[in-house]
C-alpha cells in the first residue's frame, strides 16, 4: 500500500468519520475539508478530484483490513482454526465498518462507477481466501464435503449479515425491536461474544456428522 501523508491520512479518516451518516457519493468535498481543518485548496492539490479522493478512502480501508485478515489466515496451523480466524477478522471489519458498507450497498445499487470498480476488484480477494480455506477444512475432514455455493451463505450468515441488518436499523433509527430497547438487541449480535458464538455454531453444524451425512 502506498504510503500517504498526514494530509492525506486526515482526510481520509475524516471522510470515513462522516460516512456513519451518508454514503461517499453524499459527501462534500468542502465538508469534509472544513472538518478536517484542511484548506479546500490543499484538498484538490492531494486528490485532484472526488473519484481519486473515493478510491482513496475505500482502499485505505481495506488494505489495513486485508493486511491483518492475510495474518490471521497464513501459517501452518489447521485448517478450521484459520478459517475461523478469517471469519472473525472480517466479521469484526463489518461491525466497526458497517454504516461505510451500508453507504456502500447505496452506491452498487446506484451505479457509483467508482465504488463498483473498487468492490469488482477487491471483493474476491477475502473470498477466494475464504473459499480456500473451505476446501482446505474439506480436505483435512473438518467440513463436510457441501458444495461451496452452499456453505458460504451459511459463512457470511454468521459475520455478514447480521451486522448489516443492525446497520440498516441504525440508518432508520429504530428504536425498540418488538418491545426490547434496540440498543439491547444490537449488543445481542454486534458483540465480540456474540459474533464468536454465531461462528462456532455454523462452523459446528457444518462439522462431518452433524445435522446429517458429511
Amino acid at each position: 500500500m502506498p504510503r500517504v501523508s498526514d494530509t492525506d491520512q486526515r482526510l481520509v479518516d475524516t471522510a470515513l468519520e462522516m460516512v456513519k451518516h451518508t454514503s461517499l457519493s453524499s459527501l462534500k468535498l468542502r465538508d469534509v475539508a472544513k472538518k478536517a481543518g484542511v484548506n479546500l485548496g490543499m484538498f484538490h492539490y492531494h486528490f485532484k478530484t472526488k473519484d481519486q479522493f473515493t478510491r482513496a478512502v475505500l482502499q485505505d480501508t481495506y488494505e489495513k483490513f486485508f493486511s491483518k485478515f492475510s495474518l490471521e489466515t497464513s501459517g501452518d496451523g489447521l485448517a478450521i482454526e484459520r478459517l475461523r480466524a478469517a471469519l472473525l477478522t472480517l466479521g469484526r471489519f463489518v461491525g466497526k465498518n458497517r454504516m461505510l458498507l451500508l453507504g456502500l450497498l447505496h452506491d452498487v445499487l446506484n451505479k457509483n462507477q467508482v465504488v463498483l470498480n473498487f468492490v469488482k476488484t477487491n471483493g474476491p480477494r477475502h473470498g477466494l481466501v475464504i473459499l480456500g480455506l473451505v476446501r482446505e477444512c474439506q480436505k483435512e475432514g473438518s467440513l463436510k464435503k457441501m458444495h461451496l455455493p452452499a456453505i458460504m451463505p451459511l459463512l457470511m450468515g454468521a459475520c455478514l449479515f447480521p451486522l448489516m441488518a443492525v446497520a440498516m436499523m441504525e440508518h432508520l433509527q429504530i428504536k425498540k425491536v418488538r418491545f426490547v430497547p434496540f440498543a439491547a438487541v444490537k449488543l445481542l449480535i454486534v458483540s465480540d461474544k456474540a459474533l464468536e458464538a454465531r461462528v462456532d455454531l455454523v462452523l459446528e453444524s457444518l462439522a462431518p456428522g452433524k445435522g446429517g451425512k458429511g
